[in-house]
């Protein structure tokens, strides 16, 4: 597995809009006539397998050229689909369009959504498969709504005027430790943060990326569009002071 990388900014690959992808995704093992294939499905919780997967044509042959996108050929997002346990992998990928992660691991039993976010010949994609991890599930509480979440120390508390559905709208992610805004945001990906967010229920993917601010102010923006009314967990990764967190955040959207 490749190591998290830092570029400078780009002008996005077509089909992304200023927040990311242009569509939501996720939904389906088949797009755009690519398909997810990987090699296992079923995991023993806990236990590490060195797992691989490709992107196959309607044709039947298999995708070896993919363009960067974020600093990475790809992106790996898994998460249990009561929308716990979050991942973001990036795999090697070999000269035959194999992608490959050494070690992965489903910690707990459950049904869990492997995402892979890919850009082929320009075109932004996020395929979908389901992973299974044998036993008996237990099924985290979630709260309607969570705009403050804590991370090793720092505190991120989300600040966001009324959001509608299928309006633009802005996200801002206040980060503080010991009460104060953190003196410095490091780049992660080629920015100052990264966020992921998934609907509940069909688990749609949103990816978006941040506005410029500045990396002294404690603060990441983002803009983004939500689709539909209902509930959506955002998954916000930053680099306060250097150190890379994942925080949890719930919102509702009532129109």
């Amino acid at each position: 597995m490749e190591n998290h990388s830092e570029h400078g900014s780009h002008s996005p690959p077509k089909g992304y809009g200023p927040g990311g992808h242009a569509t939501l995704g996720g939904l389906s093992v088949d797009a755009d006539g690519l398909r997810f294939v990987p090699t296992d499905t079923h995991f023993t919780p806990g236990d590490p397998l060195d797992w691989s997967f490709q992107v196959v044509t309607s044709s039947g042959n298999v995708v070896t050229e993919f363009d960067e996108a974020h600093g990475q050929r790809g992106h790996l997002i898994v998460v249990r689909r009561d929308l716990t346990r979050f991942q973001h992998l990036h795999p090697t990928l070999d000269a035959d369009g194999t992608w490959r992660v050494e070690s992965f691991t489903l910690s707990d039993p459950g049904v869990y959504r492997a995402f892979i976010d890919l850009v082929v010949d320009s075109r932004p994609m996020t395929l979908g498969f389901d992973l299974f991890a044998s036993g008996e599930i237990e099924v985290a509480p979630r709260p309607d709504t969570s705009p403050r979440a804590t991370a090793d120390g720092y505190v991120v508390d989300l600040q966001t005027d009324e959001i509608l559905a299928g309006e633009p709208a802005e996200l801002t992610f206040d980060i503080r430790r010991d009460g104060e805004p953190v003196s410095r945001l490091d780049p992660y990906l080629g920015a100052l943060g990264h966020l992921v967010a998934l609907r509940e229920g069909d688990l749609a993917y949103l990816h978006v990326h941040p506005e410029e601010t500045s990396p002294d102010s404690g603060r990441v923006e983002f803009g983004a569009q939500f689709p539909t009314p209902g509930r959506y967990r955002l998954f916000l990764q930053s680099k306060p002071d250097g150190t890379l967190i994942t925080t949890q955040h719930d919102i509702r959207i009532e129109r």
